[in-house]
């Protein structure tokens, strides 16, 4: 009995080191890209506050990093927005995604899919701060960061009637800016 013990406590011992190992590994790779996309909102920011449905599909290119022959990638983002936003939330902070209902896959092109979660602060101030978590395929287990800027059309007149046109509803946009993955 006392040998059955022993042993599967030395088994226990192996699975945690190779676990810790692998752990340990999944964040060895690091990755910085430029970021390119197109942004859509849905319904659109109007004059009236409202949670926005929020798009993104973009690429990576430029790619460096350590331990690692990726060079460039495709991504698609979903998420709604944390509150309710309007006009005014592009002239501050922005406001990111929503816990909940959060998707991101990033496709890269020599190294499969990764699969996580990403917020973008919906705003027209430059340089924002973008969060995320990898959570599937290359890159598990491996943080999200970088800044990025955008821009919507009809951001600057969002809410406002324009010569004998009503106001219209901002819905598309793009960024750019430079993502890290580590």
């Amino acid at each position: 009995m006392r040998t059955s013990i022993m042993r599967l406590s030395i088994l226990a011992s192996l699975i945690l080191a190779v676990a810790m190992t692998a752990a340990a590994s999944a964040s060895a790779d690091t990755l910085s890209c430029k970021a390119a996309g197109s942004i859509k909102l849905s319904p659109g920011l109007t004059t009236t506050p409202a949670v926005q449905n929020v798009q993104i599909k973009g690429s990576l290119s430029e790619c460096t990093g350590t331990e690692t022959e990726v060079k460039e990638a495709k991504f698609q983002a979903h998420f709604k927005t944390a509150e309710a936003v309007s006009c005014a939330t592009l002239k501050g902070p922005g406001v990111g995604a929503a816990t909940e209902e959060n998707k991101l896959i990033v496709k890269f092109k020599s190294a499969g899919n990764s699969m996580g979660t990403i917020s973008v602060p919906i705003t027209e101030v430059a340089s924002v701060s973008v969060t995320g978590l990898i959570n599937s395929g290359p890159f598990i287990e491996d943080a999200i960061s970088g800044s990025v800027s955008q821009t919507y059309t009809g951001g600057t007149t969002c809410g406002e009637v324009v010569g004998k046109k009503k106001a219209k509803a901002v819905s598309k946009g793009a960024l750019a800016g430079t993502l890290s993955i580590s």
